[in-house]
């Protein structure tokens, strides 16, 4: 007959993942849209900016990548620092005179891989159609919210085993033998 088996705590090994954090947004502004390149795999590139500790960038393809449809506009977010990172994103772009009108790309937890891994970067090669986004545009601009959500670090839980050296030194201190 079996005995039963009673689990009296986990033991972790590395810090686990914490809960997700708040959602984090960028907006990131494509001046002059309308005269960017149609070429397909011509791309066009965000200044860095900071989230998370790490370095983003927002990559567009005007005239779309290689498995985009044809008319189609690509993007990417991509991770530009040196570590990977797992975060939710979701890529929104709003029309200027109806916010309720929205292009929107959203998905779950993706690991970005470090720079120049081939893993760094997550989008949609058929994000939208180019002849739609330039109804979108907003003095010429185009504006695409970024926005990002990683899980929180926890601190790691130690084990630290009992010693019993201390009890067996005041038994000892106080044997009257």
């Amino acid at each position: 007959m079996d005995a039963a088996v009673k689990v009296a705590a986990a033991v972790h090994v590395g810090t686990p993942p914490g809960p997700l954090s708040d959602w984090i947004m960028r907006e990131v502004h494509f001046h002059e849209f309308e005269g960017l390149t149609t070429v397909r795999e011509a791309m066009v590139k965000s200044p860095e900016f900071s989230c998370f500790g790490h370095q983003w960038t927002v990559k567009i393809y005007p005239g779309g990548k290689d498995r985009s449809e044809e008319g189609n506009v690509a993007v990417f977010l991509c991770n530009e620092s040196p570590e990977s990172i797992q975060a939710c994103y979701k890529i929104i772009l709003k029309h200027p005179t109806d916010q309720a009108q929205r292009i929107y790309l959203a998905d779950q937890l993706k690991t970005f891989g470090a720079e120049r891994s081939g893993k760094e970067s997550w989008g949609n090669s058929n994000f939208a159609n180019r002849e739609t986004l330039l109804t979108y545009l907003n003095n010429g601009t185009l504006t695409i919210e970024i926005h990002l959500r990683a899980n929180k670090q926890t601190e790691p839980t130690s084990f630290v085993p009992s010693n019993p050296i201390c009890n067996n030194i005041l038994k000892g201190f106080n044997n009257e033998e």
